[in-house]
């Protein structure tokens, strides 16, 4: 399908996620059917201050498009220079975070902070796309809290300022990610604005984006945290929109091979000592349920180098298909 100019494959996409999307992970995310991937989300502070770490969090690789580079601040003129910065490294859309319900984002006046301000807001969405030529989107919430309810007003107000689409996780900050997030908000802004608009939160099983697509009308479907240890989730949902029908999940022997497959692209791109300390976490989701997973995680997690891990990893697996290694 075109979205804003962009040949997608599919409806359904990978959310952007602080420490979560880096580049591996979203290469395995499109190698299992994500129509479109995100990079975390980046600082414009930290942009303009020239930050190593930060340009480094939205550089990708070919094989990843469509991707899209996503920024946070509250300061209309550095983000505008960091939108610039995106803009100078090629990726196929740039997205507005005014959505991420973090402390150390929302204290300094950034992400789902944003929305209790829609003047600024209007600012920040006017600037940025009025810097640069990229297709610019943004993210929000439902609201700060339920007494402020402001994501149809907010999606207006950026799609009058140039946002090409909007994205809507449909809980507000203050629930976090916990609760029920109200897919009739998404539906509501979606027939507010005449921009396309991105469903968002409980997404967790393939049935749910057909669900979402229908009772909704958006036009995509964003997986985020379903997608941890499940990056075949994004394929299987879009298989299921298209079919109907439900494929089986991964066996836990290929859960495991998945797991080092993604280990192997973290090792290659992001160094042996930042892909053994960032792979535990990633480890812990591919291995949860699975039978005497406890055993190989605490090694896994005491352990530095990277061959020990691969092995420990290749031995679990082998031990899950012959019925015995940690199997109890």
């Amino acid at each position: 399908m075109d979205f804003l100019g962009i040949k997608l494959d599919g409806r359904v996409v990978l959310a952007p996620m602080a420490g979560v999307t880096d580049s591996p992970f979203r290469i395995l995310a499109r190698r299992w059917g994500a129509a479109m991937v995100y990079t975390e989300l980046a600082s414009s502070e930290a942009m303009i201050r020239d930050s190593a770490r930060t340009r480094k969090l939205m550089e990708f690789l070919p094989e990843e498009r469509p991707v899209g580079i996503q920024i946070f601040g509250a300061n209309p003129e550095a983000m505008a220079v960091a939108a610039a910065e995106a803009e100078s490294l090629n990726p196929d859309l740039l997205d507005i975070n005014f959505g991420c319900p973090a402390k150390k984002v929302v204290r300094g006046g950034s992400g789902a902070a944003v929305l209790q301000d829609l003047d600024l807001l209007r600012r920040i969405v006017a600037r940025v796309t009025g810097r640069v030529g990229l297709p610019v989107t943004v993210k929000i919430r439902s609201g700060w809290d339920s007494e402020s309810i402001v994501a149809v007003e907010a999606a207006r107000i950026a799609e009058g300022e140039g946002a090409r689409a909007v994205t809507v996780h449909a809980r507000t900050r203050a629930m976090g990610f916990g609760g029920s997030a109200d897919w009739d908000m998404i539906r509501r802004v979606r027939e507010s604005v005449g921009i396309p608009v991105i469903g968002n939160g409980d997404v967790r099983e393939p049935a749910d984006a057909a669900g979402m697509l229908d009772k909704t009308g958006c036009d995509l479907v964003m997986i985020g945290r379903a997608a941890l240890g499940r990056p075949w989730l994004l394929g299987a949902a879009q298989h299921y929109i298209d079919s109907g029908e439900t494929k089986d999940e991964p066996s836990n022997e290929e859960r495991v091979r998945v797991c080092l497959e993604h280990y192997d692209l973290a090792l290659r791109l992001n160094g042996e000592r930042r892909a053994v300390l960032e792979m535990r976490k990633h480890i812990g989701w591919y291995l949860k349920g699975m039978p005497g997973a406890s055993r190989v995680k605490q090694a896994v997690f005491h352990e530095t180098d990277p061959g020990r891990v691969r092995k420990m990893l290749g031995e679990y697996r082998d031990g899950l298909n012959e019925k015995k290694g940690f199997i109890n």
